[in-house]
């Protein structure tokens, strides 16, 4: 047996795992804060309660900022002052939002003990069959990262909204 899988636990003892737990569970409220904040900042822009729970309103994380442009020039016009704040915010959720998505959607494979780092698997070969599906691992401060970044993001988004709704 090589170091390497005296390190790697498919099936952890779940105290070995707990702090990942809570921290994912963390991360998931981020997120839900997240795109509850980002329709409440359509349904201003838009002056329509409701609009950002509508399906056909909760875009992709990428195509966001850019379906954001073209609903706020579409009910604000083009020279809207916090046209550029929202759409950084929005392309700054890309990335943790996408690593939101690969915790929540993967396979949590196995647990590093020598790193503290929870393995996860993606579900999908996108670069051919002959290419295992992408990896990563994540420690508890990754995943706390996650979180709080998200956090940030949707504490600025609501200022913004909050900006709006007095103008």
């Amino acid at each position: 047996m090589t170091d390497w899988t005296k390190a790697v636990v498919a099936f952890p003892d779940p105290a070995e795992i707990a702090d990942h737990a809570i921290a994912f569970a963390r991360m998931m409220f981020a997120h839900t804060a997240f795109e509850r904040e980002v329709g409440a900042l359509q349904d201003v822009i838009t002056k329509q309660p409701g609009f950002g729970e509508r399906r056909a309103n909760q875009w992709g994380t990428r195509e966001r900022p850019a379906r954001m442009v073209g609903l706020i020039e579409a009910h604000r016009g083009k020279d809207f002052p916090h046209n550029d704040a929202i759409v950084k915010l929005l392309t700054d959720a890309i990335g943790p939002c996408e690593q939101r998505h690969f915790l929540a959607h993967g396979t949590w494979w196995a647990l590093n003990r020598r790193t503290a780092g929870m393995i996860v698997r993606g579900n999908a070969r996108f670069a051919g069959p002959e290419t295992p599906p992408e990896q990563r691992e994540f420690s508890v401060s990754d995943i706390q990262a996650v979180a709080d970044k998200l956090a940030d993001i949707d504490a600025e988004l609501y200022k913004l909204r909050r900006s709006i709704e007095r103008a």
